[in-house]
């Protein structure tokens, strides 16, 4: 579950002033109900967890702080959801080391933007400054999906900062997607196939993002709280952030071997074996290129080990970024 400071105002994550502040609960209906969502995830989880705002980058941004000592984790999800994607890794993991998991732009409680440019540079340049604002100066970057282009971003735009790079089931190294995803990034289609939906929320979870099954109760949270994200979103701007990802060829931002080639972080690929939105082969390439890699498959899982294989990827992860 998620503390806050009481500072004598009701009402959720709100606009605040520059700084950093403890996060209020919830202020509108589709806000409340999303509150609620992410603390059901918490709760299973077990996590204890601090919700907190800044701003950073011109918008506001709304993060998970959890463990107090240890070396700095931060914890970037997927183009779904938000913060709360990391609940299964996020209390074992605080128990060796202070973890950040942020709400990415328009996602969870963190405001949308306007990107400039390539998105996951875009992305890259706000996470970059949300961490110079919480005073975060070396960590481990563990981005999945969608954040997982944005911690490659990220390593090549601060490379004395990123101490170790972990990548899971990441975008950006190879143009394959869905076709549903595809559609998405057409401008004339991209709102239609994003309007969220009870039913297509439990349809892209269990078709898409994941392989094996789920515990029922964990399955009924997650639908819950991806749903209400994107509830709270705005459509429009996914829409054209979606855009900017890909198109019917696929994702328009991928690296190069001469830019994998030239990661100096030591880096950790973590990919389930299953995964049915990003193949395995991307990996296994970004593996073969990265100098300093490693590559562990996780079978039986799909997209979201995180969700599906949390022992597993736990037993890679802890002591990547813990031990060293």
């Amino acid at each position: 579950m998620t503390r806050r400071r009481n500072n004598g105002r009701a009402g959720g994550p709100g606009r605040q002033g520059h700084g950093e502040s403890e996060c209020r609960g919830p202020s509108s209906s589709a806000r409340a109900r999303l509150w609620w969502a992410m603390q059901r995830l918490l709760a299973l989880g077990g996590v204890e967890a601090e919700s907190r705002e800044v701003e950073a980058a011109g918008t506001r941004l709304h993060y998970l702080a959890a463990g107090a000592r240890g070396p700095t984790v931060v914890l970037l999800q997927g183009a779904s959801g938000g913060a709360a994607n990391w609940y299964r890794v996020l209390g074992p993991l605080s128990r060796k080391c202070r973890v950040l998991a942020l709400d990415l732009p328009g996602f969870g409680f963190s405001a949308p933007a306007s990107p400039v440019g390539p998105l996951g540079e875009y992305v890259a340049g706000v996470v970059d400054d949300w961490l110079v604002r919480v005073g975060v100066e070396r960590y481990a970057l563990v981005g999945t999906s969608f954040g997982g282009l944005v911690a490659l971003r990220l390593a090549q735009r601060r490379p004395e900062r990123v101490e170790r790079l972990v990548l899971l089931d990441a975008a950006g190294l190879g143009r394959e997607l869905p076709g549903l995803v595809r559609l998405a990034g057409l401008p004339l289609l991209g709102p239609a196939v994003l309007k969220p939906s009870r039913p297509g929320t439990r349809w892209l979870l269990d078709h898409v993002l994941t392989s094996r099954p789920l515990p029922r109760e964990h399955a009924a949270a997650l639908v819950d709280y991806l749903f209400w994200s994107a509830r709270t979103g705005d459509a429009r701007l996914l829409a054209a952030a979606v855009a900017r990802f890909c198109d019917l060829g696929g994702q328009r931002e991928v690296l190069g071997d001469e830019e994998l080639a030239a990661l100096h972080a030591p880096t950790l690929v973590v990919w389930g074996a299953e995964d049915r939105f990003l193949p395995a082969a991307h990996g296994e390439r970004a593996a073969a290129l990265i100098p300093r890699s490693a590559f562990v498959r996780i079978r039986g899982a799909g997209h979201s080990p995180n969700w599906e294989a949390p022992e597993e990827l736990l037993a890679a992860l802890v002591p990547f970024v813990a031990e060293g």
